[in-house]
C-alpha cells in the first residue's frame, strides 16, 4: 500500500468539515489538521490576534506539508489523506500542489468544497460545543466538535466533562472567518481548476452524515484504482 489519494475538504466555517473527515475515516486513511503540527509558539501568535484569527504563515505551512506528506508517503500503512479545511487559501492550493507533484508517484488529488446554507451555518456556530478536557489542543483552544450527553447538553459524552462553547464560534469572530472565506474560495478553487484538477461540491445543508455516504464510495473508488 501506498499513499494513493490526497482529498482537501475546505468550505466556510460551520458547514460541517471536521464532522466529515471524522465520518470518513477508516483504517489507511489519515486526517490532517495543519494547526496540530504547527509549532506551538506559532499558534499562540495567531490566537492573540484578531487580524490573522489563526492564520498561519507561508514558510511554517510550507515546511509543515513536506515534511508531513514525505512521512505519509513513506507510511505503507497510509493510501488516503483527508485534509481538514486546508488549504485556506489559493497560496495553500500553490504549497499543497508542489509538494505532493515532488512525491513519486504522485497521487491523486480530490478537493471537495463544503456546501451550507447561510442560515444552517450560522446555527450550527450557535450550538456546537468542544470539550477542553478531551481534545489537548496545543494552546487550549480546542477546535473538534465534542458529542453531548443524551441526558445534558452540556456533558461530554466522552468524558462527562463540562462543554464550552467553541471561541471562534463567538459572533464577532465567526462573521469574520465566514467573510475571510467568502475572499479566498474562489481563489481556493481557481488554484486546482487552473492546474486541471476538478473540485466537487458538497451539500451539507440538511445531513453531514448523508454527505459521507455520498463521498465514502468516490474516495474508496479513487484510491483503489491509482
Amino acid at each position: 500500500m501506498t499513499l494513493s489519494l490526497v482529498v482537501p475538504i475546505f468550505g466556510p466555517p460551520a458547514a460541517g468539515k471536521t464532522t466529515l473527515t471524522l465520518r470518513l475515516q477508516t483504517p489507511g486513511r489519515r486526517i490532517f489538521r495543519l494547526r496540530e503540527h504547527v509549532p506551538k509558539e506559532v499558534l499562540a501568535a495567531t490566537a492573540t490576534s484578531s487580524e490573522r484569527l489563526g492564520w498561519i504563515d507561508e514558510f511554517t505551512v510550507g515546511d509543515v506539508l513536506r515534511s508531513y506528506f514525505v512521512a505519509a508517503h513513506e507510511d505503507s500503512a497510509v493510501h488516503t489523506i483527508l485534509l481538514d479545511n486546508f488549504p485556506g487559501s489559493a497560496s495553500q492550493v500553490d504549497q499543497l500542489l508542489a509538494t505532493l507533484w515532488t512525491l513519486t508517484p504522485s497521487p491523486h488529488i480530490e478537493p471537495i468544497e463544503v456546501l451550507t446554507d447561510a442560515r444552517t451555518l450560522k446555527q450550527r456556530a450557535k450550538t456546537r460545543k468542544v470539550c477542553h478536557r478531551c481534545e489537548r489542543d496545543p494552546i487550549s483552544d480546542p477546535r473538534l466538535p465534542a458529542v453531548p450527553a443524551d441526558d445534558d447538553p452540556w456533558q461530554c459524552a466522552h468524558c462527562g466533562g463540562l462543554l464550552h462553547p467553541r471561541r471562534g464560534d463567538s459572533p464577532l469572530l465567526f462573521k469574520a472567518r465566514l467573510q475571510r472565506y467568502h475572499q479566498t474560495a474562489a481563489g481556493i478553487r481557481a488554484g486546482f481548476t487552473d492546474s486541471g484538477i476538478t473540485v466537487t461540491a458538497l451539500d451539507t445543508t440538511n445531513t453531514i452524515d448523508g454527505a459521507a455516504n455520498l463521498l465514502a464510495p468516490l474516495l474508496i473508488s479513487r484510491s483503489t484504482s491509482l
